[in-house]
């Protein structure tokens, strides 16, 4: 029987093992220092190398020296990867494709001595492991076991050891021997706390979620399969480093772009029809070219490796979740092209910028913007894209261009949409810059107004105005004045009158100044509130408010000698309507109906449902943020491009992040229709707790494919002399 997936006392329990397990990190390491603190010179003693033996002691006494500061450093960087893990990140190792090429050789060794390491203490630990997956799993609500939805995984371990190993100011050959003797020790004593956690859990009523046994699909692409093969005998992190630096002997060079008639340039007519009329083309290309670019003799190794990095990178892509099925097909449907692209253009590999990855990217991208085939807009994306790749896979012309001609047209028949959401995104980002701005002034002259001494004595409800809607209306004022004034509008200067006024007690004892300000301090109220677009409702409660204290006030001193109150005061229903839930805080970033019309901005005080925090039916997701860890993701900035699943209306959209302000205060998504939303950090962070937003996709899919290949090189790096 599995887990209950909506168990809220789980999900309290989940939080609290990730924290236990990271608290536990003191411990774990000051056991991995005594081992590898012993097994380095007995080692040492067993081996006749004198300089060798020399090494391993100085390592094992600089070792003990340093425990302290391993120690201490271990829990932080557990907790660190802890929360990577929680928020979607599930790196293998530390190599990505685009790096390698910059990568030395001592970098190149590090990485497989890395891998080699995680897989060492995957196998003690694998027993403890099955069962930790199914009891983790369990809590996070999910019905079957998702082994890489487990943050405590070994290889989290392994990255927070190299961490704090590189942190230590010592000799690499000394941290190399620390890590091959500490790694050693690492897979006994990670056993024995999978087992701790294994028993926390299971005293607490967790059963285990079940392993599903799910049939492998037949690939519609055997090739694939025998590429598979293939790279283990040619793919490794030496030749894939020297592929995207060209240096493969006799690599044979790009086609020349002057191997044509400079006279001849393709035009760019109409989307569709440029694409039909490429097959034209193509023929026009192949005699102006002649036969010189495909008459150079074979490089069969390059060709191989080429091949078998494209066929691992298309089947990557093919095979991600996150694209429907036409993208998946299209994608496949591209290898041919791509292999000999490849063959003659290694720039492909090594250029981000290359036509075919920018086409790649394109497809890839733009297709996360819909969940189903039948969304609207999908057949309107999908269709030219079609048409795209038929002339692409049936086009012999060498090179770049084909691609960069495709991209070219897909762009033109996409562009009606492109430009309609840019238009209209760039009219949000103007709206929201001006409310970032505004609102950064606003929170510095809020800071000035709450240390007046005179404000500081005020009602809480003149105090949460001055600090809230009063703020921005100064700093509107400031940033519109051209002239550099003390005091732009005299808005500063309403202050002392309102707080004075506003204070029936204080006010009754000079009922002639109260009569003679009480008309000009509303109306500078109202003409205030309105230069910010503050919502007329909310300025009338409070404008009510206050001339409610200064009836008080002439009424008492009509009185003599009649006890006053202190103040009328202001509900707490009525306070939240003019300034959210937060007044103790303050409001936060606020803006204008007109601003907040233009940008889809979502309340920061509105309604959260809370919903389950972790949801299996939605692959690639990375929602399982416990409560203390849910910063991460937003702390990562949200790049723009992100794919995101959020809960609106009862139901979830698809929406990329297309924008974040330069602090950070603020964020805008965008739907495939082009309709905007904004909201604030603080509701964002809120939206990640609850489980009502959640990461589709933090990394381009094309970039993520390669780097699988990277991985899938440094496996098979593991052993063999690089």
């Amino acid at each position: 029987m599995s887990a209950a997936p909506h168990n809220t006392s789980y999900q309290a329990l989940y939080r609290t093992v990730m924290k236990e397990a990271a608290a536990q990190g003191r411990t774990l390491m000051q056991r991995l220092v005594r081992r590898a603190a012993l097994s380095m010179p007995q080692r040492g003693a067993r081996i006749s190398d004198e300089h060798e033996r020399k090494l391993l002691s100085d390592a094992a006494r600089t070792l003990m020296k340093h425990e302290g500061a391993l120690c201490e450093a271990y829990p932080q960087a557990l907790l660190g990867e802890f929360a990577q893990a929680i928020s979607g990140d599930t790196r293998k190792a530390a190599l990505s494709f685009d790096s390698l090429e910059l990568m030395g050789d001592e970098q190149m060794q590090e990485s497989v001595d890395l891998l080699r390491l995680q897989q060492v203490v995957l196998a003690e630990v694998e027993a403890d492991l099955t069962e930790l997956n199914a009891l983790v799993c369990a809590v996070q609500g999910l019905r079957s076991v998702q082994a890489e939805r487990n943050p405590l995984r070994p290889e989290v371990y392994v990255r927070s050891l190299r961490s704090v190993a590189l942190q230590s100011p010592v000799p690499a050959a000394v941290r190399s021997r620390w890590m091959q003797h500490l790694g050693e020790a690492l897979a006994p004593e990670l056993a024995r706390v999978y087992q701790e956690l294994c028993v926390v859990l299971r005293s607490q009523g967790v059963v285990g979620a079940g392993y599903n046994a799910i049939p492998t699909p037949e690939s519609e692409y055997p090739s694939r399969d025998t590429g598979a093969s293939r790279a283990s005998a040619l793919l490794n992190v030496k030749e894939l480093r020297r592929l995207l630096s060209g240096a493969l002997e006799g690599q044979p060079a790009k086609a020349q772009e002057d191997a044509t008639d400079p006279d001849f340039s393709m035009t760019m007519p109409a989307a569709l029809e440029a694409l039909h009329e490429m097959k034209q083309v193509d023929q026009v290309m192949q005699r102006l070219q002649g036969s010189d670019a495909t008459q150079q003799g074979p490089r069969a190794v390059a060709r191989a490796l080429g091949q078998e990095v494209v066929a691992l990178m298309v089947g990557n892509i093919a095979s991600d979740p996150r694209l429907l099925q036409p993208v998946q097909q299209l994608v496949r449907e591209l290898l041919p092209a791509l292999e000999r692209l490849a063959f003659g253009d290694p720039r492909f590999f090594s250029d981000r910028k290359h036509p075919a990855r920018r086409l790649l990217e394109q497809m890839t991208q733009r297709s996360l913007a819909w969940q189903a085939v039948d969304a609207p807009g999908f057949a309107a994306f999908i269709e030219p894209l079609n048409q795209a790749v038929e002339v692409l896979v049936s086009t012999r012309i060498e090179g770049a261009e084909p691609f960069d001609f495709a991209l070219g047209s897909l762009e033109e028949a996409w562009g009606e949409v492109q430009q309609r959401d840019r238009h209209h995104r760039e009219k949000a980002v103007r709206a929201l810059l001006q409310a970032e701005q505004r609102n950064l002034l606003a929170e510095k002259i809020a800071k000035e107004m709450r240390a007046r001494p005179d404000v500081a004595g005020a009602a809480r409800e003149i105090i949460s105005f001055i600090a809230g809607p009063w703020a921005q209306v100064m700093a509107q004022a400031r940033l519109g004045d051209a002239l550099g004034s003390a005091d732009p509008g005299g808005y500063a200067s309403v202050v002392a009158d309102l707080v004075w006024s506003t204070q029936p007690r204080v006010a009754a004892g000079n009922a002639a100044r109260l009569a003679r300000l009480a008309p000009g301090l509303l109306g500078a109220l109202r003409h205030g509130l309105a230069t910010i677009d503050y919502p007329a409702p909310a300025t009338q409660r409070f404008v009510d408010h206050v001339n409610a204290a200064h009836q008080q006030a002439l009424k008492a001193a009509g009185q003599p000698g009649k006890p006053v109150p202190l103040s009328t005061s202001m509900t707490r229903e009525e306070l939240e309507a003019m300034l959210g839930p937060d007044e103790d805080t303050g409001p936060g970033p606020w803006l204008g109906p007109t601003e907040a019309q233009e940008s889809g901005f979502m309340q920061t005080h509105q309604s959260i449902v809370p919903k389950p925090l972790f949801q299996e039916t939605q692959p690639g997701a990375g929602d399982t943020r416990p409560g203390g860890l849910a910063h991460v993701v937003t702390d990562a900035g949200l790049p723009p491009g992100a794919w995101v699943e959020m809960l609106l209306d009862g139901g979830w959209a698809r929406l990329q992040v297309t924008w974040a302000s330069p602090h950070g205060t603020l964020f805008m998504f965008a739907s495939a229709a082009g309709k905007t939303h904004s909201m604030t950090r603080r509701l964002l962070d809120k939206m990640l707790q609850a489980g009502t937003l959640r990461m589709i996709s933090g990394q381009a899919v094309v970039d993520g494919a390669l780097d699988a290949v990277a991985q899938t090189a440094l496996r098979n790096s593991l052993d063999i002399k690089l």
